[in-house]
């Protein structure tokens, strides 16, 4: 301990003397450890942390399969569920709630009335077991009861938010009836502070509200996500096994609805981050790179200072000391170095994590609860460890066994002329290699989103602003009553000063759609049909509205209602896939399998179609029918403005009131917000890509400045003698920058060989870029051996000004 102490003191003077070294080594090494520590806490945040449910590795999620109708992860038919949950033995208890395809909950709109103004709360439908599923106790009062599922339409769960929120933390309110959609509901309990399921916006949980038998009849829609708990013992793929017996003998037992209907699961944490894994992936290799570099930066500065120390060295070497008591002494130093820089990084990785937390897209499944934990610590704790053998051992073995005869005769020169630049080189083409793969893969993640935002999204989303409304079921029973709601609010915003026009859709522009049906076409074989086809209620003037360009045939109008035929607009993507080279207009269609009876539909109008799935998806098939003809609880009105739409938000819920006073608007927001959240995420991984990019590319100058300085140092006799043997000076600046220019090229042509292999794993985030994209690959590549040009730059202009006289007495 004596000894550890000495060298730590002895380490600290020897820092101190030297401190532009130290703190040039000290932030380097912060900025690297920080950002690795701030990425890694984001990880462990969504990838490695535990779900805050009992025995959260034995929870299941399950998702039906078909491959008739493309499905590859879709939500569950009622009739089906129940017949897993009766018939499986894997599973200690399985439960279910309302879902969409594209993994999010079924949301429904609860408003909440009477003390203060009406609010619309989102809600959860889930069956009797599922709070059991999950392993949860509620802080106080009681979770539903298995009998519940059927039976329990007047009782709800809170979250213990809206509890405090709403009504102040009282206990109390347990046992008590609230107002929920203008029907009393028992409050039967308040869920912990940090229960959620499955995100934090659900603020309330009610049964299904149905009966055994009405699910039981469900057996062709899909709406239900399932989750289960697996019995101590059984593993994932015994209960996979089981489940595919059940559907198998489902298919046997229903071919109309269940052929080839095959059921998947996973865990419940592995289907959470499933799509945001790779983005995290690319983050940790990203921040990997950068911490790389830093460790090659410091670790060129070590070995560009052990030249000072050669003569220290040897004379130490020379009164007795061993190699590993030497090389002991330098990794106190190194480690030194790296708790100080490992601390400031710490530092920097809180001031990161909140940064990321500000421009984070919000979408990222448990993305808010990133924190420095203990993990967080422990990670950096061994982050600092490990790179200070990185950056410390390989100096410290070179310089601890120098040649005491060469070294004590150079007197005051240190280094022992050329011999410590080699090594050195070798850091720097590593350094170079290292910083390339980043900036490139920051390179065309920036193009890939110059080329999406250049996307046409179909509509036009200036000056447009929308909200949601949606008639509670208690009060608006009947279809008469939807349309003249809808009507009435129409004409309402219409007369509103500054609005151009007004349409309302179930789900407009980059909200994917309302529902999914089969369609059959008439006259067509009755084996031909189309499967999960999407379907939009739309009042007339929607697409007027949205400038939805029409490209054959007409609009609705209000003449298309429940006394006249059916009929059907249908986007251009669906006229080209399902009537290539024929005409469309007038052709009839169904919403079922030919064997169904159904309405038939006329076409009488083709649009060009809007993005629905995000800017980098392709348009798929729609059908539009009027809601006149198809009357709908629940619109998103469009209302186009001559001015800011967002000046018009209190006076449209002016209006809503003065129809219902208890109905609230909500999801308001512009069309043009709706684009640019459509692009968070991309927006996100490429700007936190960009910074990496740009941070390796600067410790990468930093390195390559260093090296040529420490280079010309040591080549300040040899520059003496060829200035005085008649160099001029641009002879000495060709020389130095060519030898940058040197090592530049080896590096790039090391990086893009990395990069060539590495990129590929970048192809799911691309948006029609290559992943090994030429003029990316020329440009970074053009650009980092500029930046190495002008960091050498100034090292050999220094050179330039050697005096030949004083360099010649160097000696």
């Amino acid at each position: 301990m004596n000894t550890l102490l000495r060298d730590l003191r002895y380490a600290v003077r020897m820092l101190a003397k030297r401190p532009g070294f130290t703190v040039i080594a000290v932030l380097t090494l912060a900025i690297g450890i920080g950002a690795t520590t701030a990425i890694f806490s984001v990880v462990n945040a969504v990838l490695l942390r535990p779900l805050p449910y009992k025995e959260p590795d034995r929870l299941v999620q399950f998702w039906e399969t078909n491959p008739l109708k493309g499905w590859t992860e879709n939500v569950v038919a009622p009739a089906n569920y129940l017949d897993w949950q009766s018939r499986s033995e894997s599973f200690e208890l399985m439960s279910a709630y309302f879902g969409s395809q594209t993994r999010d909950v079924g949301v429904s709109n609860f408003y909440l009335t009477g003390d203060g103004e009406p609010e619309r709360l989102q809600g959860l439908g889930v069956t009797g077991e599922f709070f059991s599923v999950l392993g949860v106790e509620p802080l106080h009062g009681r979770g539903f009861r298995p009998e519940e599922s059927w039976s329990g339409n007047d009782v709800v769960v809170l979250s213990h938010g809206l509890w405090q929120r709403r009504f102040g933390g009282d206990p109390n309110i347990v046992g008590q009836t609230i107002s929920l959609n203008g029907r009393a509901q028992t409050v039967v309990g308040i869920m912990p502070e940090s229960f959620y399921f499955p995100t934090k916006d659900i603020e309330l949980w009610s049964p299904l509200g149905m009966t055994r038998e009405q699910m039981m009849q469900l057996r062709r829609p899909h709406f239900l996500r399932a989750i289960a708990r697996l019995k101590p013992g059984v593993s994932l793929e015994q209960a996979q096994a089981e489940m595919t017996r059940i559907a198998s003998d489902l298919e046997q037992q229903y071919p109309d609805t269940n052929t080839q209907m095959g059921v998947g699961l996973g865990t419940q944490q592995e289907w959470y981050v499933e799509k945001t894994r790779p983005m995290l992936l690319i983050f940790i290799a990203a921040v990997g790179f950068v911490l790389l570099i830093a460790c090659v930066n410091v670790a060129n500065l070590m070995l560009a200072r052990a030249a000072t120390r050669a003569k220290e060295i040897a004379i130490r070497t020379a009164l007795g000391a061993t190699r590993m008591r030497i090389v002991r002494q330098l990794l106190t130093e190194s480690l030194l170095l790296a708790v100080t820089g490992g601390s400031l990084g710490l530092l920097l990785a809180v001031w990161a994590r909140d940064l990321l937390l500000a421009f984070s897209p919000g979408n990222i499944y448990r993305f808010d609860e990133t924190s420095l934990d203990l993990r967080a610590i422990g990670f950096t704790f061994g982050v600092t460890l490990l790179t200070s053998l990185m950056f410390g051992l390989f100096p410290a073995l070179r310089i601890s066994k120098p040649d005491l005869t060469a070294t004590l005769k150079e007197g005051q020169k240190g280094a022992g002329g050329s011999r410590g630049v080699g090594p050195l080189k070798l850091l720097v083409v590593a350094e170079i290699a290292l910083s390339l793969v980043p900036v490139i893969g920051a390179g065309l993640l920036i193009k890939s989103f110059l080329r999406l935002q250049e996307v046409d999204p179909g509509v036009d989303p200036n000056n447009v602003l929308t909200f949601k409304v949606s008639l509670p079921g208690i009060r608006y029973k009947e279809d008469d009553q939807y349309v003249r709601f809808f009507r009435q609010l129409d004409e309402r915003i219409r007369a509103l000063p500054g609005v151009e026009d007004v349409g309302a859709s179930t789900a407009i522009a980059f909200k994917t759609y309302n529902w999914t049906g089969d369609l059959t076409v008439e006259g067509r074989d009755p084996e031909h049909y189309f499967r999960e086809v999407r379907h939009k209620e739309i009042t007339p003037s929607y697409f007027r509205t949205m400038r939805l360009h029409l490209e054959a045939g007409r609009e609705f109008t209000e003449a298309d209602n429940t006394n006249s035929p059916a009929v059907v607009v249908v986007n251009q993507a669906l006229a080209d896939q399902y009537f290539p080279g024929e005409e469309v207009l007038g052709r009839r269609v169904k919403f079922s399998k030919p064997t169904i009876d159904g309405t038939w539909h006329t076409i009488v109008g083709i649009v060009e179609g809007e993005k629905q799935d995000g800017l980098d998806a392709a348009i798929k098939p729609d059908i539009y029918q009027s809601y006149l003809q198809n009357p709908v609880p629940q619109m998103t009105f469009v209302v186009r403005t001559s001015n800011d739409p967002n000046s018009l938000i209190g006076a449209v819920r002016g209006e809503i009131r003065a129809l219902d006073k208890d109905l609230p608007a909500f999801d308001i927001e512009t069309m043009q917000q709706i684009v640019t959240e459509s692009l968070a995420q991309k927006r996100f991984t490429m700007l936190l890509l960009a910074i990496f990019g740009s941070v390796a590319l600067l410790l990468a100058a930093v390195g390559i400045y260093g090296v040529m300085s420490y280079s010309v140092t040591e080549r300040t006799h040899e520059i003496g003698v060829r200035m005085a043997l008649g160099a001029a000076k641009r002879d000495v600046l060709k020389l130095v920058v060519g030898q940058a220019a040197v090592l530049a090229m080896i590096g790039v042509g090391c990086g893009l060989v990395a990069s060539f292999l590495l990129m590929r794993l970048m192809e799911s985030l691309l948006f029609k870029v290559s992943t090994t994209d030429p003029p990316t690959f020329l440009i970074v590549s053009v650009v980092l051996t500029a930046v190495a040009l002008v960091a050498s730059y100034l090292p050999a202009r220094r050179a330039t000004r050697v005096d030949p006289m004083i360099a010649l007495r160097y000696e």
